[in-house]
């Protein structure tokens, strides 16, 4: 006699709906990813604030708008190499730089005087006329020929600082000081110092990003590493980034914990799918004996 088994919580489910299952959470999974992302709904924001200060008055709410433009650059009028005078003022005053040596109030003057030449132009204006190719032997062997000069780098950002300045003759609250080398100058660092940071520039002292910069040399500055005194030539000017910074480590173990939760709910629907397929089951009469095991 053929044995038949009863199953009364209906048919066990079939490896087609199994798998459309299983797409179909995968695909709410990767829904609810998209969704979560701030970005998605950035749209609504803009939209709000557009709202806002279409209701005001006055030019005012123009002038808010393009100074919320972020990668507009800060142009501030005024003497720069360019002009003869400001020039000539300037030369007495690099006389005074120490080199391999830290920065000196006394040197504070033509420090900002710099960074104030650097605001005046856009950077790709500066690039234009800035010397290109200077190794960081000549400036290392020479200081004095190339100090004052504006000069364009290609660095590999490792390390970015960000410090409220003093008081200063250009009003400038905040600076941020970059530490990283070139191609030819390998493990020998530069530092350079910049005004305005450009969107998307992390600070923090584990920084893997490349930017160019454009801007006027100042000395060799000494610095102390693991107990050794060393020396980086200092620039100040205009910064602008030529890589994107790599995913963050919160973004990686959000992205961790996303593939985890996955995971988990993978295996967890794999068996419950195994269970729900072999388990023993009864009929609704008792169990099903083999033949030769039957009474009677």
């Amino acid at each position: 006699m053929r044995r038949h088994l009863i199953r009364p919580y209906g048919q066990s489910i079939s490896a087609t709906r199994a798998l459309s299952l299983l797409m179909l959470l995968v695909l709410l999974w990767m829904m609810y990813g998209w969704l979560r992302n701030p970005a998605i709904w950035s749209w609504l924001a803009r939209r709000e604030d557009d709202e806002i200060n279409a209701d005001r008055e006055g030019p005012a709410a123009v002038v808010q708008n393009s100074e919320a433009q972020p990668n507009a650059e800060i142009i501030v009028p005024g003497p720069n190499d360019q002009d003869r005078l400001a020039a000539q003022g300037l030369k007495p005053k690099l006389e005074l730089m120490t080199d391999r040596a830290p920065l000196r109030a006394g040197e504070m003057p033509v420090y900002w005087q710099l960074m104030g030449w650097s605001r005046t132009e856009a950077f790709e204006k500066l690039k234009s006329r800035a010397v290109k190719g200077i190794s960081f032997s000549q400036l290392w062997d020479e200081p004095n020929r190339y100090r004052g000069q504006l000069m364009h780098l290609k660095l590999h950002v490792r390390r970015v600082l960000r410090y409220e300045s003093d008081e200063n003759p250009l009003n400038v609250k905040t600076v941020y000081e970059a530490w990283g080398w070139t191609d030819d100058s390998k493990s020998f660092p530069y530092v350079i110092v910049f005004p305005e940071r450009p969107p998307g520039l992390p600070i923090g002292t584990d920084v893997r990003i490349d930017m160019e910069f454009v801007g006027y040399y100042l000395k060799i500055m000494s610095y102390t590493a693991f107990d050794v005194p060393r020396g980086a030539p200092l620039l100040v000017g205009r910064v602008k980034l030529t890589s994107k910074p790599p995913e963050s480590k919160a973004s990686r173990a959000t992205s961790a914990e996303s593939l985890g939760i996955a995971a988990v709910g993978l295996i967890a629907l794999c068996g419950f799918g195994a269970w729900h397929l072999f388990r023993p089951r009864k009929s609704a009469r008792g169990t099903v004996l083999p033949n030769d095991l039957r009474l009677g």
